[in-house]
């Protein structure tokens, strides 16, 4: 019965992680022209209340301890070192899958800049490099290591990057092992220091980098 529960923590903590996303994806369907105005500023708040609630639920949880603790040299080092290892793993399979499947770049990375073409850049920012690193490492580091698999944390490091992977609309064993390893990058940080903020700053500061260069190549 405890597996049973933490499972349908774990999962709802993912729906809950979703909320934006789909509400992003949904006011895209309805509305032809960008989002601007009072449309804009209610789906900055809406982006905003999703990742304050999955935090809450999080810090109730125990998964993550909000504090500056985490702020250490070593944890810097980590940080860094996690962060160019997730741009030299992104830049290398980039190239193989330009080799082996004629595709500029993953499925993913086609879905994210067609549904990201024309957003306000705040929106897109808060969207990629805030809210997915919170949320998904609330999910499949801390959920998956910290509490479903706690006993067992090889099981929730190897489950959790693999899941990390799928839902990365991966479409073929080449993307599907990219985004593994990435996600594998961040849980063994997360495993290292056992403070979730450090997984979450290297998955910002390679979301960042990627919403960044989207930005700048759409002005």
């Amino acid at each position: 019965m405890h597996y049973v529960k933490n499972f349908f923590i774990v999962f709802g903590l993912f729906v809950l992680s979703q909320l934006s996303m789909v509400g992003f994806g949904v006011t895209l369907a309805l509305s032809s022209e960008p989002l601007t105005g009072f449309g804009l500023i209610a789906m900055i708040v809406f982006v905003l209340l999703n990742i304050a609630l999955v935090v809450w639920l999080a810090k109730k949880l125990k998964l993550i301890d909000l504090d500056m603790s985490w702020l250490t040299l070593k944890n810097g080092l980590i940080i860094l070192a996690g962060t160019i290892l997730l741009r030299v793993i992104a830049t290398v399979f980039t190239l193989l899958i330009q080799q082996f499947s004629g595709q500029e770049m993953s499925a993913n990375d086609q879905v994210i800049n067609s549904m990201f073409s024309g957003v306000h850049p705040l929106l897109l920012f808060l969207l990629i490099a805030v809210a997915a690193p919170i949320m998904e490492e609330i999910v499949f580091r801390a959920g998956f290591i910290g509490l479903l698999f706690k006993k067992m944390p090889v099981v929730g490091i190897i489950l959790g990057s693999a899941c990390f992977g799928l839902i990365h609309t991966a479409t073929d064993i080449l993307q599907f092992t990219l985004y593994a390893l990435m996600g594998l990058v961040m849980a063994l940080a997360y495993y290292k220091t056992k403070k979730l903020e450090v997984s979450i700053m290297i998955h910002f500061l390679n979301n960042a980098i990627a919403a960044i260069a989207m930005i700048a190549m759409s002005v």
